[in-house]
């Protein structure tokens, strides 16, 4: 049972906002930043997307995240897939003109798996060329039937490598020339890397993401359509103020509630204690948090500890120093000491625009706060 697809809970009325914004004018793009599980994929594909072609626009979705192969594929087959269905395969390498040498890995495209990895035999500057040229022929296809609305999951991914940047640029011009038909939604999960991305004057494509808004967290209304939803499903009552503490807890993430409503649901002897405890286990072993926590020094897990409790904290303050100095037990630690952990930490925590910091993996700030000292 699905509980993610069957209880979706959805959220018209922000629909709405995003459109109204694109459809102004102002602007041709935005790019919506939330952790991963908070809902954004749902959101697109169950609430944008139906809104978006109701009002007349062609939507085409790429998720750059769940394939290993080159966003630029992901995002070709996607715009096949808005124009017709063919094999995977075939048009492919069919559309971009290179033989193919060898079908290797595995990866998840567009609702279905393909097993391979792509390895071209021609040189990479002609496969960014062909791939370039098939994304705009591609586009401007789509653009001569309906206005377009291209949703881009995951965005931050175009920064990953050299081959990804170069297709974000091809990106960058495709949405240049065909800014009267079309308009893009990115999303992303990492707020560091979607600056790379958009935000920084030498990224691909600086400035046309527009401004990284955040997507808004879900609130007590879901947790209590969600009670409502497991009432008529088991004919038991869930108690809202345990759920929407759980909730809380979670960083308002629905894919990891809803995983626990689900273990209730499958056995009901089970209360949302027990579920939440499993739910939180699970993640913390899928997730590695005890790999990434043991691959940190000492100055690093106590800034971490104390960031995972107090996100408004100045990690480069005296008294925050002088805190460190006495948790560590090394009274030679200085200012350039934390400066160089906060560096090497870049990829746990970052930064907001609220003047506070947040971990990249909100399931790992919560196991962090709950580790014994």
């Amino acid at each position: 049972m699905n509980l993610i697809q069957i209880w979706h809970y959805h959220r018209p009325a922000l629909a709405k906002i995003y459109l109204d914004t694109l459809n102004a004018g102002l602007v041709t793009s935005t790019t919506i930043f939330a952790p991963r599980r908070a809902g954004k994929t749902s959101f697109l594909r169950k609430d944008l997307t139906p809104a978006a072609q109701a009002a007349g626009y062609i939507v085409v979705y790429a998720d750059l995240w769940q394939t290993k192969l080159s966003p630029g594929v992901s995002l070709i087959r996607a715009l096949e897939q808005a124009l017709e269905h063919k094999s995977r395969l075939q048009s492919i390498t069919a559309k971009l003109k290179v033989p193919v040498k060898k079908v290797k890995a595995s990866a998840e495209m567009a609702g279905s798996r393909l097993e391979g990895e792509l390895e071209f035999s021609s040189d990479d500057k002609k496969i960014q060329t062909e791939m370039a040229l098939q994304i705009d022929s591609l586009m401007e296809a789509l653009c001569q039937k309906k206005p377009v609305l291209l949703l881009i999951d995951e965005a931050q991914e175009l920064a990953k490598t050299r081959e990804n940047e170069a297709v974000a640029t091809a990106l960058r011009t495709t949405i240049t020339k065909h800014q009267a038909r079309l308009r893009v939604v990115f999303t992303g999960s990492s707020r560091m890397q979607l600056a790379h991305v958009f935000s920084n004057s030498d990224a691909p494509l600086y400035s046309t993401g527009a401004a990284i808004v955040d997507f808004p967290l879900l609130d007590r209304y879901f947790v209590e359509y969600i009670a409502e939803k497991f009432k008529a499903s088991t004919k038991r009552t869930l108690a809202i103020e345990s759920a929407w503490q759980f909730f809380v807890k979670l960083k308002q993430q629905p894919e990891p509630f809803l995983m626990g409503i689900v273990d209730m649901v499958l056995n009901p002897l089970h209360s949302i204690n027990d579920a939440m405890a499993a739910v939180e286990e699970k993640l913390a072993h899928t997730e590695n948090h005890a790999g990434v926590w043991a691959a940190l020094d000492a100055t690093q897990k106590t800034l971490v500890r104390m960031l995972a409790k107090d996100p408004a904290l100045k990690p480069f303050s005296q008294a925050t120093l002088a805190q460190l100095r006495k948790i560590i037990g090394v009274d030679a630690l200085k200012i350039t000491h934390i400066q160089r952990a906060m560096s090497n930490l870049e990829s746990i925590v970052i930064k907001s625009p609220r003047d506070t910091y947040e971990f990249e993996n909100t399931a790992f700030a919560h196991w962090v706060a709950t580790l014994s000292e």
